[in-house]
């Protein structure tokens, strides 16, 4: 659903509305890719990581250090989808959906500082990704992760904002559960497809 709200005498037009239903089918071959990818870079991270002392950390040295394993691995698992918006963001755009990347806080929204631009993306308005200007009503969905106290990487999920609420979630789990129940419903189609019986030709009767 697309509506525009006014605001001060602005009109802000919505982008398209986002479903976890229809999310799971039109990027199902998509979604197990980008949980891949995070894997990847997750597994990237920790080995480069490692080899950096805790006394030669710089600030955000981790958290740059992770954005950039996770944006190579994304253009290398997509190399023709993803492209830089304004303030430098990494946009995925893959079959009518703009996804951005970024580090979740405990209550699964994303950890941004909260601009004008922000409040846009969080609204699903749309204002521009990018430098040009060119607008798109893509909805906008979220890559994110959290670090627990010891560090570790962990409940990659994707997520869907608007009205600057959280709307829902779908983690891998979601995703593996979808392509089993996916494939119960195709097989139990088959098996009640009426069976057709093709009848021997008459026999021709003597004497004719």
């Amino acid at each position: 659903m697309i509506s525009n709200l006014t605001n001060q005498n602005q009109v802000f037009i919505k982008r398209r509305t986002a479903k976890d239903s229809e999310c799971q089918i039109d990027l199902q071959k998509e979604l197990p890719l980008i949980f891949k990818a995070f894997k990847i870079a997750s597994s990237a991270f920790e080995k480069e990581v490692a080899q950096t002392p805790i006394e030669a950390r710089g600030r955000g040295f981790e958290a740059s250090l992770l954005n950039s394993k996770m944006i190579h691995s994304i253009q290398t698992t997509f190399p023709n989808n993803w492209k830089y918006g304004k303030y430098k963001r990494f946009i995925l755009r893959v079959n009518k959906y703009s996804i951005l990347f970024k580090k979740l806080d405990n209550k699964n929204m994303p950890m941004n500082i909260n601009t004008n631009f922000s409040k846009a993306i969080s609204n699903q308005f749309t204002m521009s990704l990018f430098d040009e200007g060119t607008t798109s009503i893509d909805p906008i969905l979220f890559f994110g992760y959290k670090k627990d106290r010891l560090g570790n990487i962990t409940e990659p999920k994707l997520i869907y904002i608007d009205d600057n609420t959280l709307q829902w979630v779908l983690t891998e789990e979601n995703i593996d559960l979808f392509s089993t129940n996916k494939i119960v419903a195709v097989e139990t189609i088959e098996k009640v497809k009426p069976k057709i019986k093709i009848l021997s030709p008459l026999k021709k009767a003597g004497n004719q």
